[in-house]
């Protein structure tokens, strides 16, 4: 068949700042939320306590932080991969966190094609499939170059209705 395995159009740029960037919001808005709900001799309180009065090395622990943050998300866009038969596509992602997933070409009912504030700086998009049929499994190919993610919508958009020869004699 006609395999098509697809490295080369992740946006790893994309993909890194995006991951990273999600990673650090959901850890700050976690340190807010203890921040708020801890007790005032807590651990927590005590902890940014120091931060105030030892602002530099705080600042270095937060950089730190955030450099490693970037740093994993770099590693995780380098194990994106996509390839697509005949029949079937798969998405696979991570080397200690493996994710891999699989669906029929067949059971694609939907193809979306969406671009955040990031994804459009970096000239990517996400695109979104929905199946049918199958339980409901969905797949997100996140931060796609723009111009492979269209040409992968329009290769894997469900063709249109139009009944073929073979089932019009049935």
């Amino acid at each position: 068949g006609s395999e098509m395995c697809i490295r080369d159009s992740f946006n790893h740029a994309a993909y890194t700042t995006n991951t990273a960037s999600g990673w650090l919001l959901k850890a700050g808005l976690l340190i807010l939320g203890v921040s708020i709900m801890a007790p005032p001799e807590s651990l927590a309180r005590v902890g940014f306590a120091w931060a105030q009065q030892n602002p530099a090395i705080a600042g270095l622990i937060l950089v730190a932080i955030v450099g490693s943050a970037v740093s994993l998300a770099r590693l995780r866009a380098g194990t994106l991969e996509v390839s697509v038969s005949d029949h079937i596509i798969e998405f696979k992602v991570g080397k200690l966190v493996r994710k891999s997933q699989w669906i029929k070409l067949a059971d694609i009912r939907n193809v979306q094609l969406n671009a955040n504030l990031i994804e459009q700086k970096f000239g990517a998009a996400t695109l979104h499939l929905e199946t049918v049929g199958t339980g409901g499994v969905d797949m997100t190919l996140p931060q796609l170059n723009a111009d492979d993610a269209e040409s992968l919508r329009q290769r894997l958009s469900p063709r249109g209705i139009e009944p073929t020869e073979q089932s019009k004699a049935a």
